[in-house]
C-alpha cells in the first residue's frame, strides 16, 4: 500500500476515535428504528458519515444503479470465466448516445469511480461470476479522480536502443516528481537483464529523466525496450501499438498464433528516375558515346565525358549517356536520357552491356519452343518515342528489349505511364493450380495446372487457380496463395508452410490449437506495468475472460472460390464489423484471453477493454478519457492492412491501422464480493478499497 494511502487511512482513524461516542449513539438510533443487520455505517476520509444498506459491494453499486436509471441488465449470451458456470446477473452502465442522454452520462462519470491500489479506475460492468470489470483512469491525486489531473510516468512505444553491460540495471525504480528524475531500486546489477530497468548510467546511483525497460535482445548490442518518462496523459499507462507489421490479419490481436506473410508479386519495369538538373544531377558526367567492357572490364566507360552543368540547355541531354554517380569513373550500369521536363530528367538504366535504348512491340508472339519468343508483326520503338508519343498505344502489347524481335525475356505490358510500364515477364512459365498435394514438407501443384501466361490472356481463370510455387516445376517447400489481384500494379500472395490450404492457414492464425504465444507490444507494456504496480494486489482480482473476438463474418479474398480482384467488399471481416456489436459471447476458445486458458493465456489477469463492453456503454461521454485509447476488437483485414478499434478523444469508436500508436487503458476484474471501504463513487470522493486480499 502506498504512503499516500496509508497517511490518509491513518488520519481517518484518528477522526474515527474522536467521534466514537457520537457514532455509537447514531448506531443505536439506527438499530432501534430499522432492525438488526439492515444497515451498516462507515466514516469516510472526508469526515462524513456514510450509512448504507448491508450490501456494500461494488457489484451491488451497479445493481442498484439499474433502479436509478444509470445502468441496465444484460440478458444476452455471455461467458466471463473459463469454466463457464457463472450464474450472477450482469449489469452495465448505460446512457443514450444523444443530447438527452448527456446528463445521464455525466452523472455516471461521477458515480463509477474507484480507487484501487492507489490508482483511479472506472467501473464498466459486472461479470456473471459476481465480479466487477474496471478500466484504468490514472493516478489518484489527493484521494480524488478528477479529470484535470496532471501527466504522470508511463510507457512509450516499443523500440530499440543500444545497451551495454557497463550500465546498471534494476528490478524496480522510484520517480521523484520534485526533480523529474528516475532512480533504480530493488535488485541491481551491472549486466544486461531482461525485464530490468536502466538509466543507461555506469553508476548504480545514476539518475535519469528517461528510463528504459528491457524486454529482449534485438540484434547484437541492440535491445527491444520501452521508454518511460513523465509526459503521459493521466488516463493512460502509456502508448503502444498492436504490431509494427500490418500485413497479416492476425496482427490486430492482443496475442496471436501462426503468421503467414503476405507479399507483393510486382513486376514494375521502370524506365525513368527524376533528378534536378541544376543541383544533384548537375555535376554528373555525360557523353554522346559509351564503351562497355573494352576499356574497363564489365563496366561502362564514357568517351570524352563532360559535366551536365556545362550544358546551356538541359534538353541537349536527350539521347546522351550519363554515369550512374556524380564521379568520372566507369560504372556497372549507365543512364540513357530519354526526356527532360523542366528540371526533371528521365532516363533508362542500361545494364549487362546493353547500349541501345529501344524495344520491339507487337500484338502477338510465337513460342519458339527453345526458351525464346518472337514478336509477330514487330514495331521498333525507342524510349524517346515512348516518352514523347502516345504511350497509351503500348498497353496490352508484347515486348522484347533491344532491336531484335526474338528474345528470351518477352514481356506483356498491362499498365503503362509516360515513363514506365508494368508487365508480366519471363515468369509466364510459372505454374498455377486449383489444388495442392503436400508430403513431408514439400508441395506439388495438383488438379488443373495453368501458367501465368494463361492467366494474362484469360484473367477469368485466376479466381480458381490460386496456388503457385512461383516456378515452372510446380514443386516447392513454401507455396503461395493468390490473395488479391490489382491490375494496376501487383498480385498479392500469402506464403503458406506446413498447411494444405488457405482455409487451414486461416484456422491456424485465428482459431487453431496454438496458445497465442506471440505477444503484441501492447500486452508487453501492460504486463510490465502490472508487474510493478498491481502484483501485491492480485488477490483482489478474478481471472475473468477478455474477449478478442476473431470470429470470421466474411472471408472475402481468403475464400478460394470467391472473388480475387481487390475491392473493399472483398476484405476479411470479423464479427464486430457489421455483426452483433454488443454481444458478450466469445465464439472461439482461442479468443478468450485468461490466465487459466492455455489456448489464449494471459500472464496476469489484466488486458484491454473489449469492443462489446465499450459498445454497451452507448454514450461517447461515458467512454471518453483525456486521450484516445485502444479497444480489443479486430475489424477487418484488407489486402494489406490489419484494422482494429480505438476510442477517440471524444469517446467515439472508430477503426485504425494496427501499427498506429495509441493510448493504453488496462482493464481488470475485481473478485466477487469485493467491498469498498468508503466513498460515494464521485470523482472527488471515489469508492476506496483498503485492506488485504
Amino acid at each position: 500500500m502506498g504512503d499516500n494511502m496509508f497517511n490518509r487511512k491513518f488520519s481517518s482513524n484518528i477522526r474515527r476515535k474522536k467521534r466514537m461516542i457520537i457514532l455509537t449513539i447514531i448506531l443505536l438510533v439506527v438499530f432501534l428504528s430499522t432492525g438488526y443487520a439492515a444497515f451498516t455505517t462507515n466514516l469516510g476520509i472526508n469526515g462524513t458519515l456514510n450509512v448504507s444498506k448491508y450490501d456494500q459491494t461494488l457489484y451491488g453499486v451497479l445493481k442498484k444503479a439499474v433502479n436509478k436509471g444509470y445502468a441496465r441488465e444484460y440478458t444476452g449470451e455471455h461467458q466471463d470465466s473459463i469454466s463457464g458456470n457463472g450464474t450472477e446477473k450482469i449489469y452495465y452502465w448505460y446512457a443514450p448516445n444523444n443530447s438527452s442522454g448527456d446528463s445521464i452520462a455525466n452523472e455516471i462519470l461521477d458515480k463509477n469511480n474507484v480507487i484501487f491500489a492507489d490508482y483511479c479506475w472506472q467501473m464498466i460492468r459486472t461479470t456473471d461470476t459476481g465480479g466487477v470489470k474496471m478500466i484504468y483512469n490514472g493516478e489518484a491525486e489527493n484521494g480524488q479522480c478528477l479529470n484535470n489531473r496532471s501527466n504522470h510516468v508511463g510507457y512509450y512505444d516499443l523500440g530499440t536502443t543500444t545497451l551495454s553491460s557497463t550500465y546498471y540495471y534494476g528490478t524496480n525504480y522510484e520517480y521523484s516528481k520534485a526533480n523529474n528524475l528516475f532512480t533504480l531500486t530493488g535488485t541491481t546489477t551491472g549486466s544486461i537483464r531482461e525485464h530490468y530497468y536502466t538509466c543507461k548510467g555506469i553508476y548504480e546511483s545514476d539518475t535519469c529523466s528517461q528510463l528504459y525497460y528491457v524486454l529482449s535482445q534485438d540484434n547484437g548490442t541492440s535491445y527491444n525496450v520501452f521508454t518511460l518518462n513523465n509526459n503521459v496523459n493521466y488516463s493512460i499507462i502509456g502508448k503502444g501499438r498492436y504490431n509494427y507489421n500490418i500485413s497479416n490479419p492476425t496482427f490486430n490481436s492482443y496475442t496471436y498464433n501462426n503468421i503467414y506473410k503476405l507479399e507483393n508479386y510486382n513486376n514494375r519495369y521502370s524506365i525513368r528516375s527524376g533528378n534536378n538538373t541544376t543541383n544533384s544531377f548537375g555535376y554528373y558526367y555525360y557523353s554522346n558515346t559509351v564503351d562497355y567492357g573494352n576499356i574497363t572490364s564489365d563496366k561502362y566507360t564514357l568517351i570524352n565525358p563532360q559535366t551536365i552543368s556545362s550544358l546551356a540547355d538541359p534538353t541537349e541531354l536527350i539521347g546522351k549517356y550519363v554515369y550512374a554517380h556524380s564521379g568520372n569513373n566507369p560504372t556497372a550500369e549507365i543512364f540513357y536520357i530519354i526526356g527532360v521536363n523542366g528540371t526533371q530528367v528521365y532516363y533508362y538504366t542500361l545494364t549487362n552491356g546493353r547500349l541501345d535504348a529501344s524495344m520491339v512491340i507487337g500484338n502477338s508472339y510465337t513460342n519458339n519452343g527453345n526458351g525464346t519468343y518472337t514478336i509477330n508483326s514487330p514495331t521498333t520503338v525507342t524510349y524517346e518515342e515512348w516518352y514523347n508519343g502516345d504511350y497509351s498505344n503500348y498497353k496490352n502489347k508484347y515486348i522484347c528489349d533491344g532491336t531484335s524481335a526474338t528474345c528470351t525475356n518477352i514481356r506483356y505490358s498491362y499498365y503503362v505511364g509516360v515513363d514506365y510500364y508494368d508487365y508480366w515477364g519471363t515468369e509466364h512459365t510459372y505454374k498455377f493450380s486449383d489444388a495442392l498435394n503436400y508430403n513431408n514438407g514439400t508441395y506439388s501443384l495438383a488438379g488443373d495446372i495453368v501458367t501465368l501466361w494463361d492467366l494474362v490472356n484469360d484473367q477469368s481463370i485466376v479466381a480458381n487457380h490460386r496456388y503457385t510455387c512461383l516456378n515452372n516445376t510446380g514443386i516447392c517447400s513454401i507455396v503461395n496463395y493468390i490473395h488479391s489481384y490489382n491490375s494496376s500494379n501487383y498480385i498479392r500472395l500469402v506464403k503458406l508452410e506446413e498447411v494444405t490450404s488457405i482455409e487451414d492457414a486461416l484456422h491456424n492464425m485465428l482459431a487453431g490449437d496454438g496458445n497465442n504465444p506471440i505477444e503484441s507490444p501492447i500486452k508487453q507494456g501492460i504486463d510490465a506495468w502490472y508487474k510493478k504496480n498491481l502484483t501485491m494486489n492480485s488477490g483482489f482480482l478474478e481471472d475473468a475472460i477478455f474477449c478478442n473476438d476473431r470470429y470470421i463474418r466474411s472471408l472475402g479474398n481468403w475464400d478460394p472460390s470467391g472473388p480475387i480482384t481487390y475491392s473493399t467488399s472483398t476484405n476479411l471481416r470479423f464479427k464486430a464489423d457489421g455483426g452483433v456489436s454488443g454481444n458478450l459471447a466469445c465464439a472461439n476458445e482461442t479468443d478468450r484471453y485468461s490466465v487459466g486458458n492455455t489456448k489464449a493465456k494471459l500472464t496476469y489477469p489484466i488486458a484491454i477493454p473489449t469492443y462489446q463492453e465499450m459498445y454497451l456503454l452507448s454514450s461517447n461521454i461515458v467512454r471518453l478519457a483525456g486521450s484516445e485509447y485502444v479497444i480489443d476488437r479486430p475489424v477487418y483485414f484488407s489486402d494489406r492492412y490489419a484494422i482494429f478499434t480505438e476510442a477517440a478523444n471524444n469517446g467515439a469508436l472508430y477503426s485504425s491501422n494496427s501499427n498506429e500508436s495509441v493510448g493504453i487503458r488496462p482493464v481488470i476484474s475485481l473478485a466477487p464480493g469485493t467491498k469498498y471501504d468508503e466513498g460515494n463513487g464521485s470523482m472527488d470522493y471515489p469508492y476506496v478499497i483498503y485492506g488485504d486480499a
